[in-house]
């Protein structure tokens, strides 16, 4: 019982320090390790000249370093002396300097007795093999790890104290550097054994700058090692740092700094999972399960995780201050770049939910969405959006940064929303006021502002379903002149509005360029159409207004569902939507049937 102790001690202090690169590397297998033997310095001291096997299942080698035992009171223990304490197994303090600890993972060699070759070395190294001491002290060290794919990772300047306590826990304490930084740590390992005599207690804390973490649990050992613990905490003052001393290639970039997670938490294999578990990240804090895989070329993530509020803004790259607060539009065309990192440096699963979302220039209310990341492409599932105004909806966002030219799909429909207030948003003037349904089936490309509004693809669908207003002036608009309307004009009827009984307007967008499908509203036994086109990159119009009366169809007429205009007045609109030029006047063939649009 003694040695399985203290073999537990030894694997429990190798095992957590080889924990975080086990997690960037490949599968964990049982270590295969060689035997050797030792050179005698003097009767205290020995020199390793070849490998010894300390231990199978794990296995690990011990490759270098000069084994010795402090002097006592009298000075040097006598040969004589030690070997009595090792027959005994009471055996004394030892200290292991410039050691060279090895793992290979990249071997299957069949596992033979840790006691064969044991009568051919030193009795000080049959004590460290058959952990017949009271203490080991491990000094300026090393400890190296070859992986399957040959590839190592090495820790170096690894200083150690292990001892144990009267009631036989194990304690470990002490530092080493791992990719240039210094981490501490010190561990505990619990007397009690489980029934099936693999299981102990276990505390740790490390430290470093990247990362520090606090446990307490149970370690488990054997084939394929696991760390349970009811309550663990990991802190990261900055995650993209600390992802990058980890391994991973992770750009550098806006948000992702301050992280902490706390909770349950398991490590099985290359796998570690928080559950019931707090997690803040740049201020947004959630609460959920949280899992992260190492197994693949990049870290997959698994989450269900539910937020009070969600700022995204931090993670987009937006336009300017100055014209951020304008609307979406313009942030959208001020925009010199759009980064999305975390879709290039993960693939992920995840479901999210939160009571406020807040956008570039937006906020939104409470929201659910299931978000999936893989090789550089994001799908979101938008299954609920809601404002406080009321407004409801869902849809779809799609994101492919997988090309030299990312591009991004938005598939969006909204219920009982105010069409002011989201046109107000978008285009920085309520044109339209009132409640409604709003469809967007929009794509576009580019990485700039400029290039996504010239890509701009798509179509877009406003509906009142009640009385709403048009903002603009009809009335003013419509007179018998032929002579444009003085500059001033424009600003003088799109501030005011006139009511309508319902409006449907549905549009084509091709390359930035929203041009009208149908575009209508009905004002008692007034109406009023709109043909042409609305540039998004050249913030222009170019559109035919026509207004007069409803005329009823006829019984049997082809187009009864389709409104019927006796046009009395045609309002051209055109130039810079800031300012546009305005001509009015009557129609050029009377009153007729104004339809739809010719094709192009």
């Amino acid at each position: 019982m003694r040695r399985y102790t203290w073999a537990l001690a030894i694997v429990s202090f190798l095992v957590i320090l080889l924990a975080a690169p086990l997690l960037f590397t490949d599968r964990y297998n049982r270590l295969a390790l060689q035997s050797g033997a030792v050179l005698a310095a003097s009767s205290n001291s020995y020199s390793l000249s070849s490998p010894v096997r300390l231990m199978t299942g794990p296995r690990i080698d011990l490759e270098g370093g000069t084994l010795s035992v402090p002097p006592s009171r009298t000075g040097l223990a006598r040969g004589g002396q030690m070997i009595a304490m090792l027959i005994t197994g009471s055996g004394p303090q030892l200290t292991l300097e410039s050691a060279t600890f090895t793992t290979d993972f990249s071997t299957r060699e069949p596992t033979f007795s840790q006691d064969s070759g044991l009568n051919e070395v030193a009795p000080l190294v049959k004590a460290l093999q058959r952990m017949q001491f009271d203490g080991l002290i491990v000094r300026d060290s090393t400890v190296r790890i070859k992986m399957s794919d040959g590839s190592s990772v090495e820790l170096t300047n690894v200083d150690a104290s292990i001892s144990s306590e009267p009631n036989g826990a194990i304690q470990a304490s002490g530092s080493f550097d791992f990719r240039g930084e210094k981490i501490t740590f010190d561990t505990t390992l619990g007397a009690s054994l489980d029934s099936q005599g693999m299981s102990r207690p276990l505390a740790a804390t490390f430290a470093g700058a990247p990362l520090t973490a606090a446990l307490e649990g149970r370690l488990i050992l054997g084939e394929n090692p696991q760390l349970l613990s009811p309550q663990a905490e990991l802190k990261a003052t900055d995650l993209r740092a600390a992802a990058r001393w980890l391994g991973i290639d992770w750009p550098a970039g806006r948000g992702f700094g301050a992280f902490r997670a706390k909770g349950q938490l398991e490590w099985v294999e290359r796998t570690v999972a928080f559950q019931n578990a707090a997690i803040d990240l740049d201020e947004n804090r959630a609460t959920g399960t949280l899992s992260i895989n190492f197994a693949g070329a990049r870290p997959t993530v698994e989450g269900t995780l539910g937020l009070k509020t969600f700022d995204l803004t931090q993670y987009l790259k937006g336009a300017d201050t100055a014209v951020k607060n304008d609307s979406f539009l313009a942030a959208v065309r001020g925009a010199s770049g759009l980064e999305f990192p975390l879709i290039q440096a993960i693939d992920a699963d995840f479901r999210i939910s939160t009571d406020s979302l807040t956008l570039p220039a937006i906020t939104i209310g409470r929201s659910a969405a299931t978000v999936s990341l893989r090789d550089g492409k994001m799908l979101a599932d938008i299954a609920e959006l809601e404002f406080d105004d009321g407004t409801r909806g869902g849809g779809q966002i799609r994101i492919d940064m997988s090309g030299a030219n990312p591009n991004y799909g938005v598939q969006a429909k909204f219920e009982a929303a105010d069409v002011g207030r989201s046109v107000q948003a978008v285009f920085g003037h309520p044109t339209v006021q009132g409640r409604g349904a709003i469809t967007v089936d929009l794509a576009a490309t580019g990485n700039t502002g400029d290039s996504l509004l010239r890509s701009l693809d798509g179509k877009l669908c406003v509906t009142l379903a009640e009385g709403g207003r048009v903002g603009l002036d009809i009335n003013k608009l419509a007179t018998t002149e032929s002579e444009p309307l003085p500059a001033a004009a424009w600003q003088d009827v799109s501030t005011r509005a006139i009511s309508v009984d319902k409006l449907d307007a549905r549009f084509i967008v091709s390359k930035g360029i929203i041009r009208t499908q149908s575009a209508e509203a009905v004002s008692g036994e007034r109406a009023l159409k709109a043909d042409g086109a609305i540039s998004l990159l050249e913030r222009s119009l170019d559109l035919e207004l026509a207004v007069g009366d409803v005329a009823k169809p006829s019984v049997g007429d082809v187009g009864a569902g389709e409104l019927k205009l006796q046009r009395r007045e045609i309002i051209n609109v055109h130039g810079p939507w800031s300012a546009p030029a305005i001509r009015s006047g009557p129609p050029a063939g009377g009153a007729q049937k104004y339809g739809p649009p010719s094709p192009g």
